[in-house]
């Protein structure tokens, strides 16, 4: 019991809180309106609890019919505090980020089961079955019961300052580590071995995209992918990330899908990255400079909550369009937004309202203060899905569509210029102008060896897309959009966009396939079949012997590696778009054979023994006088010194087959290459940790 009040005495504060909760949480949060504490309620499975921070209540909201099912007032201190809900199936922790107090909700109770005084500061994550805090500013991370709220194992201590953490879809926790460019996994107690995805200092942002976790370098302006398989999908990205400044881009903590949308501050930049194929596009929108969070995606769409106007502003990537933005709470508020269950979900902690958004991007208002719900002085049974709705609030747009020119005036820009790599191509998407008098659009600053298609395009219909062939992959470039018109005068003028963001006439290239590893006498040959792209390929490999090299070629003779054994090899495509994923092989090596004379065996005793000790290993075989016969040498070892006499003395043993009888002799006895007392390798590998013994 000492070390857990060494874990949660932090400061005096969370221990006087402690204190005061002691009279309180006897049944601390009773049911708000309900007297008998052994009460059970049945709220929506398919819901998200929300904080009314001023009425000190958790709401649960069913979230197809977008109505509140039940609620539980929180801590009496709570009331007015910063207040955050963390909710994994039935784990729902309430985090009082003015104090550190953690609490657990009961669901079907609908109270407070328990609270613990932690630190303030601490990031309380829950997730897949496990939940963790991180002390960002210490460096420490620890696993806690989600339950009792104590320590699960060993704590582990890493450089601070620590990024916003995440839980993979196997309930580890992950954690970017700044002052060393690296991203640490924490499993039952221990820290994984370091991914390395920038450089010393960097700004890192981590979201876990469909369980993976994915680690965004403003600095480096490069997004990794670690795969659960321990694979890496590096995507080189837009140099406009480098322009997020001090605090980095916008990205969400965590994604359903694998696309992981990311917000350049002050930049108008959306970039939509593809967690699985590495491609990415981007978008230079015409944002007004407000407080935004980071942005959610809800199947095509990209929801950018306006903390100034108090709104979702909504993007279709899909259609490259702003559609009208959902209104919260129609104020400068506090927004917190995140995705559950294929719903997303915006939250005014301060205040009654909130929104839900199914996929199709239909939205329900939500009060969270109406008091007919479980756990309210007025209950009733759980809304239906497809109940009326709430009258909306009145909306504000944070960002107003193009408006019309009046007659004469020049018309609007091309609007939404977005970009999108591809082999060898370069796709510029764009939203049509607006206005009188257009005749069509063409494409600015096309360098000279480039080629754009369509030449020009009409005022009709559309497609609104230019798509431009050549280039190179080492290179970025930006393109502009200008709208053709006839002034009021007959005069053909032309209104120019904004530039795109930087983009590459390349991909992330694909992973190699048909990878191939043997042993060869100049070490291991590895190679395999490249993807389209591909610049270069990098190879690792693990095993007995262990090492990493960059090579241009589709194969790689390792003069290094010529130990037998379990190999993993792994080889990965590189061009300037990023590190594709990796192609994984474990093969299991021998190294070729050698037929050597015996020698030094004259008129005397050659033993062969069943281990590399040439006086006490079990005999197998005793070759006698056999000077000039022929054996075959297997692999060398070192072994149990042998001291025979002044000049044949030494631990170098080789593995060689006689009569076909297998052990080890001696080295002194057999003519291998150069001298005996050390290896002859890669002509003759090493034995590794394998046996070679026969007697029969």
């Amino acid at each position: 019991m000492a070390g857990l009040g060494l874990f949660f005495r932090r400061d005096r504060l969370t221990g006087q809180v402690a204190v005061g909760l002691a009279g309180v949480l006897v049944i601390a949060a009773a049911v708000y309106g309900v007297g008998v504490a052994s009460a059970k309620y049945r709220i929506a499975d398919v819901g998200a609890w929300l904080t009314a921070r001023s009425k000190g209540l958790a709401v649960h909201v069913n979230g197809l019919a977008g109505k509140t099912d039940g609620k539980a007032s929180v801590i009496p201190q709570m009331r007015g505090h910063n207040v955050k809900i963390v909710q994994d199936g039935a784990t729902v922790l309430i985090i009082d980020l003015d104090t550190g107090v953690v609490s657990r909700l009961d669901p079907s109770q609908l109270n407070i089961s328990g609270s613990r005084p932690l630190a303030r500061g601490l990031q309380v994550l829950a997730a897949a079955g496990k939940a963790y805090t991180v002390d960002s500013v210490k460096g420490v991370v620890q696993q806690i019961d989600p339950v009792g709220l104590t320590p699960v194992g060993a704590s582990a201590a890493l450089p601070p300052v620590l990024g916003q953490a995440g839980i993979d879809a196997q309930g580890t926790l992950w954690v970017p580590v700044s002052k060393n460019g690296d991203v640490s996994a924490f499993k039952e107690g221990r820290l994984q071995p370091p991914v390395h995805v920038g450089g010393a200092g960097d700004s890192l942002a981590l979201t876990i995209a469909a369980g993976d976790p994915v680690v965004v370098d403003s600095t480096a302006a490069t997004a990794t992918v670690v795969k659960s398989s321990g694979a890496q999908l590096k995507v080189s990205l837009p140099t406009t990330v480098q322009q997020a400044g001090r605090g980095g881009v916008l990205a969400p903590p965590s994604t359903e899908g694998k696309v992981v949308p990311l917000l350049v501050p002050g930049t108008g930049s959306l970039v939509t990255v593809d967690t699985d194929t590495g491609r990415y596009s981007s978008t230079r929108l015409a944002m007004p400079k407000h407080r935004y969070r980071p942005p959610q995606m809800l199947g095509a769409k990209v929801y950018i909550p306006d903390e100034t106007a108090g709104a979702l502003i909504v993007y279709d990537s899909a259609g490259n369009r702003f559609e009208r933005p959902v209104p919260v709470t129609g104020r400068a508020s506090r927004l917190d937004v995140f995705v559950r269950d294929g719903l997303l979900w915006a939250n005014d902690p301060a205040g009654p309202h909130a929104v839900v958004v199914d996929r199709q991007g239909a939205h329900k208002a939500i009060n969270k203060y109406k008091d007919r719900v479980a756990g309210g002085p007025k209950r009733n049974a759980i809304p239906l899905p497809g109940g009326g709705d709430a009258p909306p609030p009145r909306r504000q747009q944070p960002s107003s569509p193009p408006r019309t020119p009046r007659h004469g005036e020049p018309p609007t820009p091309p609007a939404n210029v977005s970009v999108t790599p591809g082999a060898g191509t370069m796709r510029i998407d764009f939203q049509p102008s607006q206005g009188e008098g257009i005749l069509g659009y063409v494409l600015k600053d096309v360098p000279s060896g480039l080629t754009a298609s369509p030449a020009a395009i009409t005022s009709g219909g559309g497609p609104f897309t230019f798509t431009v062939k050549g280039g190179a992959c080492g290179q970025e470039y930006r393109f502009r959009v200008a709208v053709r018109y006839r002034d009021a005068r007959g005069r053909t003028r032309e209104q120019v966009s904004a530039a795109t963001d930087p983009v590459r006439p390349c991909v992330t290239p694909g992973a190699p396939t048909a990878v191939k590893a043997q042993a060869t006498a100049s070490g291991a040959k590895v190679s395999w079949t490249g993807p389209p792209g591909a610049a270069a390929y990098k190879l690792s490999w693990d095993g007995p012997l262990q090492g990493s090299k960059t090579v241009s070629a589709t194969s790689a003779t390792l003069g290094n590696v010529w130990t037998n054994g379990d190999y993993t090899f792994n080889v990965a495509a590189v061009n300037e778009a990023g590190t594709g994923s990796t192609a994984k092989l474990q093969a299991t090596l021998t190294g070729p054979k050698g037929t050597y004379k015996v020698e030094r065996n004259e008129k005397s005793n050659g033993y062969i023994r069943s281990t590399a000790d040439a006086e006490n290993g079990a005999s197998v075989a005793t070759m006698y006088d056999n000077n000039g016969d022929k054996v075959t040498v297997n692999c060398q070892v070192k072994g149990v010194y042998y001291n025979r006499n002044s000049t044949l003395k030494g631990d170098m043993y080789a593995n060689i087959t006689w009569q076909d009888k297998t052990g080890y002799v001696i080295g002194y006895l057999v003519d291998t290459p150069g001298e005996w007392t050390s290896f002859a390798g890669p002509k003759l590998w090493k034995c590794g940790s394998q046996t070679f013994y026969k007697s029969n």
